[in-house]
């Protein structure tokens, strides 16, 4: 019985494992060297890639800012704008403003040899108007694709690959250039009132990039934003679309039957730089291990397929079993249980673990039925909480009607006074249509009417539908009521509380506003604070909280009020309920 014991203890199962599993090592440590000697190089040869792709495209991005810098000495120059712009120029004013007009573009150039022409085209078709090109012999280029891009760009820079033509005098140049243009608009009125167009010298960039290779097979190509060849080390590629899409990150791909890493650059100006790596050229070293390692990996393979048999069915599938349980059980499930309860270490914790779940289980239930309970009696407390101020002024309010003897003003005070109590017991239910919410509000603004000087208006918008929204009964009232008291009472002048109710998706939103003073900044932080209120300043003054609580109360969390003070003045209150009841946290608390 001793020796069955011991024979399923996991402490033996481990012992038999680990003895078999020392015989192994020295087989499986070439199949090991070869693997990571090769993920070494792969790793490196990948970072000196990218290295160097990042170091291109810092040189490019340079390049390209020099360029663009230029343009904008253009586009800045008041010169130009004033060649542009101003129509009532003398003749001999023009001259002098095209001559610094010149000087400008012709300094541009120096400073920039790689630039070839630099022209500005008068948006009002009057040809061209500036160029470091006295001759200015160019065709028309209004229609042209290359105007129109820059037109529709409305001022921002735009590219132009590498071609054998030249943009501007659609000639053959014997070399390749490319192209920046954009567009110049005017300082006062935003509108487009020129065209610069910048051909540019491609030999230098070529030239730097054509030195750039991995390997004997790998290169680098420029592509720009609509993955189109802006350069590559065949000419004849330049402007068509690359065959391969742009990766977002290194990427390992099959190009021509070779194992090929893709390293990707975005440039500032939108256009991508990526190197294609041979990996089988730059990895050739970690090939010679690997005949070394086949006949160690083919005996390695039939011992781990026994070791491994013996493993799942002994102690894998056990442990792999109990994990799960517990994976189910974190997630909420605590109706599973372990089928393996057998005398070994596992089997204990099988059995150990089923006695856990049990006990929370039924600690989580009682846990849930005092949590119940307890939200029962909140809302029941907030149900009940009267601010006994408001019904103290009405009542005095409607003493002193008496003695003036308005008997109609005290009859109207005293039936709204009657409605609203009636409202506020909520025989029905804790539930109330919003539209008679409304209406119950309404009936209390008929009292404030009695109790202030001064006129105050209630304002109400609900589309049509969302009167018949569900909302826990006197919900509004105290919101309402703080409005008055300590935003409207101290105007001495109109006041104009707005009740506006929409709808987002599945829920409502209810916007109460006013035109008061508006609430102190530093309040905001703990106004919706229920307990802080309540412990601090009494029962008299914890109308928002009060909201605030019941509502996360009866919807959750994610439900509540939130307060802003308005720019114009005033306070904003938002309540965020669910519009069609939602899913309504403790239903008996309404009994």
């Amino acid at each position: 019985m001793r020796g069955y014991r011991r024979l399923h203890s996991i402490v033996t199962q481990l012992f038999l494992f680990f003895f078999i599993g020392t015989t192994l090592p020295v087989l499986m440590m070439g199949f090991l060297s070869f693997h990571k000697s090769a993920s070494i190089v792969e790793e490196q040869v990948g970072k000196v890639a990218s290295l160097t792709i990042t170091q291109v495209s810092d040189k490019l991005n340079m390049f390209f800012k020099k360029l663009d810098d230029s343009s904008m000495m253009v586009l800045n120059s008041k010169v130009v704008h004033g060649i542009l712009e101003d129509p009532d120029l003398s003749q001999y004013d023009l001259n002098l403003k095209v001559k610094e007009g010149k000087d400008l573009l012709t300094s541009i150039m120096i400073n920039s040899p790689e630039i070839i022409d630099v022209y500005v085209f008068d948006i009002k078709r009057n040809n061209s108007v500036l160029s470091a090109d006295s001759l200015m012999s160019i065709p028309s280029q209004w229609e042209s694709a290359w105007f129109q891009s820059i037109l529709e760009a409305r001022g921002q820079t735009v590219w132009f690959g590498l071609s054998d033509t030249s943009y501007l005098k659609q000639t053959s140049m014997g070399f390749p250039v490319f192209g920046l243009g954009r567009a110049i608009r005017s300082w006062d009125t935003g509108e487009i009132v020129g065209v610069m167009f910048f051909e540019i010298m491609g030999d230098v960039l070529i030239d730097e990039l054509n030195h750039v290779q991995f390997g004997d097979t790998g290169y680098m190509y420029v592509a720009n934003d609509e993955n189109r060849f802006f350069y590559h080390p065949d000419p004849a590629m330049y402007g068509k679309r690359s065959p391969v899409e742009l990766p977002t990150g290194p990427t390992e791909y099959e190009w021509n039957d070779k194992k090929t890493l893709m390293i990707p650059s975005r440039l500032n100006n939108g256009w991508h730089v990526v190197g294609m790596v041979p990996l089988k050229e730059l990895t050739a070293d970690s090939a010679s291990i690997r005949s070394f390692t086949v006949w160690i990996v083919l005996g390695s393979m039939l011992a781990a397929i026994g070791i491994g048999y013996y493993m799942t069915r002994k102690i894998g599938n056990p442990l792999v079993h109990l994990s799960r349980l517990m994976r189910r059980s974190e997630a909420g499930d605590l109706s599973v249980r372990c089928r393996n309860v057998g005398p070994s270490e596992i089997g204990q914790l099988g059995r150990s673990f089923n006695k856990m779940i049990e006990q929370i289980d039924l600690l989580i239930q009682r846990i849930a039925a005092e949590e119940s309970e307890k939200k029962k009696a909140e809302i029941r407390a907030l149900r009940y909480q009267i601010n006994p101020h408001f019904l103290y002024n009405t009542l005095n309010s409607i003493r002193w009607m008496a003695k003036l003897n308005r008997t109609n003003d005290v009859d109207k005070a005293v039936a709204a006074l009657v409605h609203l109590l009636e409202g506020s017991l909520g025989r029905s239910g804790v539930f109330i249509r919003l539209g008679d919410e409304l209406e119950l509000l309404r009936q209390y603004m008929i009292i404030q009417k009695y109790r202030y000087d001064h006129p105050i208006e209630l304002v109400v918008d609900c589309p049509a539908g969302m009167d018949d929204v569900q909302i826990p009964r006197m919900l509004l009232q105290p919101i309402v009521e703080n409005a008055i008291f300590h935003g409207i009472a101290p105007l001495d002048d109109k006041g104009v509380i707005r009740v506006v109710i929409r709808r987002q998706q599945e829920d409502a939103m209810i916007h109460i506003e006013d035109n008061g003073i508006g609430i102190e900044p530093e309040k905001l932080a703990g106004l919706l604070d229920y307990e802080r209120n309540r412990s601090k300043q009494g029962m008299t003054h914890i109308g928002l909280s009060h909201v605030h609580q019941t509502v996360r109360l009866y919807y959750g969390s994610r439900y509540g009020l939130s307060v802003e003070r308005k720019e114009e003045g005033g306070t904003r209150v938002t309540i965020l309920i669910p519009a069609n009841g939602g899913d309504i946290h403790v239903q008996s608390a309404a009994r």
